[in-house]
């Protein structure tokens, strides 16, 4: 798991395997962004909320999927106390590309969404050329301008530094 700003990780596919080390590290929200069904379910004992956007890696985002995933996470992420785990297979193509599109919904620069995610998890790929382009960029921005901003949460943007929240 890496953990990207003080709300929002990213990371491989959410197995029972993960869920304890997932548990231990805070995380009540999941949003899985791979071709396949959550493994894991909600229940007052662990998660508060597990939800599925099946997507590919190997071809472009639709639209609706895109806003999609961006209104489901936003959901997630205005949660009180929420710290939401954004997932896929290996956590280095889909799962990146969403929190980049998310970051920038809620203005943070396309660059600086990259590096904050790239700087924890070196081996991610945050907007995928095999997946967005320029338009899925605008269609961020325009669609979080509309609903997401301002966040309530102002923590949900703020780099993770290693420090654990107050």
């Amino acid at each position: 798991m890496h953990r990207i700003t003080r709300v929002l990780s990213i990371g491989p596919f959410a197995s029972p395997e993960r869920a304890e080390l997932l548990i231990a590290a805070g995380i009540t929200h999941i949003l899985n962004v791979s071709d396949t069904p959550s493994e894991l379910v909600a229940s007052k004992s662990s998660f508060k909320n597990v939800a599925w956007v099946p997507m590919s890696d190997s071809q472009r985002l639709q639209p609706d999927a895109a806003v999609l995933a961006l209104d489901t996470l936003h959901d997630m992420t205005t949660a009180p106390g929420s710290h939401v785990y954004i997932h896929c297979r290996a956590g280095l193509v889909r799962s990146p590309t969403i929190l980049w599109l998310y970051l920038i919904s809620l203005g943070v620069s396309p660059r600086d969404a990259r590096k904050w995610i790239q700087s924890r998890s070196a081996m991610a790929n945050a907007g995928s050329a095999r997946m967005v382009d320029r338009e899925h960029v605008l269609l961020a921005r325009k669609h979080g301008l509309a609903n997401f901003i301002p966040h309530p949460r102002r923590e949900v943007i703020v780099p993770y530094d290693g420090e654990r929240p107050a």
